[in-house]
């Protein structure tokens, strides 16, 4: 049952995305007890920070571009990167994103990048430090934040929750809370998106576990990477600043608990099931209606399908009818020709009884 709610909630999400996207925001203010509203997942840009790539404002944007798009060269690019950083070794190597190594290095790596070119990272041409750096000018050169500008206000919502906590509520139900409006909101985020998160977020989990080796704890890392992670790109560092605190906060929840927060929750595979459960019954409903009301309902359906197959059947019949009929003409042609040509034999038979007849009389 598990299984199929769960093909079933995939296959909505690929074949009907606004339908999805409507049920998963409506759930999601369900959850917090608050209206619906469309405004609280639109976010309108002011204007663009000069620069969010961190401290590596030594490497240059891609030529002719003021952001990069991702696309598949550069994703699969950026993923030998993110595999590279993940090794044991690197995950260990001290301040692994606060050191930068040769910049010179790292605009040669974004470049092969950009081209989509095969990179053999583990003969030592660039460091750790520097895959780590490209990682972060790739991620601040993007059009918007990995969860998007449209979840933008949502997910601060989710970060407040805690802060929220009254008296009566339990602290683990509103972590649970927290978890699933999160779990809602990172369904929102486009396919190429989706896919680069999870890989980062699994990477900077995994470096926060090494945290006694690297010096580099999960609200380091949230606080490093909320400007690519979280923060529109059209913040002033007027407002980024003053709520530094906040947007670590809520990155640091991402990163500590990616392996929840990349699965489907019992409470959306329920909600799918009874959508599309309701809209199939509205729609044979809405057939029942019609047909009662005289119009073309579930008889003009049914109607079609068996005449659409007597059609055919017609059709095939004319088909063999004329083959047939063709066959008897042939017949007859080739009757008439046998009898010409007996015809032919007798006459010809006559004349020599006859030429025999005078030829003995005389």
């Amino acid at each position: 049952m598990a299984l199929a709610s769960l093909e079933m909630t995939r296959k909505m999400k690929r074949r009907d995305p606004e339908a999805y996207q409507r049920l998963v925001k409506r759930l999601f203010c369900n959850e917090l007890d608050t209206e619906f509203e469309e405004s609280d997942f639109i976010y309108e840009p002011e204007r663009s920070r000069k620069d969010s790539t961190g401290c590596l404002t030594g490497i240059k944007r891609a030529k002719s571009q003021d952001v990069l798009q991702i696309t598949e060269s550069r994703v699969t690019g950026l993923y030998q990167v993110i595999e590279y950083l993940g090794l044991d070794r690197n995950v260990r190597e001290e301040g692994i994103f606060r050191k930068s190594g040769s910049l010179k290095k790292q605009q040669d790596l974004m470049e092969r990048i950009d081209k989509g070119e095969e990179i053999n990272l583990v003969d030592g041409e660039f460091t750790t430090h520097e895959c780590a750096s490209v990682l972060k000018t790739f991620l601040g050169n993007l059009p918007e934040p990995l969860v998007t500008n449209s979840c933008y206000l949502a997910h601060l919502q989710v970060a407040f929750l805690p802060d929220n906590l009254s008296s009566k509520e339990d602290k683990s139900a509103v972590a649970e809370k927290q978890i699933f409006c999160t779990q809602l909101l990172l369904e929102l985020i486009p396919e190429e998106y989706f896919k680069l998160l999870k890989d980062l977020l699994f990477l900077l989990h995994g470096v926060s576990q090494r945290k006694d080796d690297n010096l580099m704890s999960s609200s380091n890392l949230g606080m490093m990477f909320s400007t690519h992670i979280l923060c529109p790109k059209s913040m002033s560092p007027e407002e980024l600043q003053s709520k530094l605190g906040l947007f670590t906060k809520a990155t640091t929840f991402l990163i500590e608990n990616p392996s929840t927060l990349f699965t489907l929750p019992e409470k959306l595979l329920v909600e799918v099931q009874s959508f599309l459960s309701r809209r199939s019954s509205e729609g044979r409903m809405s057939l029942a209606k019609r047909s009662n009301q005289g119009g073309p309902g579930v008889e003009c359906l049914i109607a079609n399908t068996v005449f659409s197959f007597i059609e055919k059947e017609a059709g095939a019949a004319g088909l063999r009818n004329k083959e047939e009929d063709g066959q008897d003409t042939n017949h007859g042609q080739d009757t008439k020709h046998s009898q010409d040509t007996n015809h032919g034999q007798d006459t010809n038979h006559g004349q020599d009884t006859k030429h025999s007849q005078d030829t003995n009389h005389g």
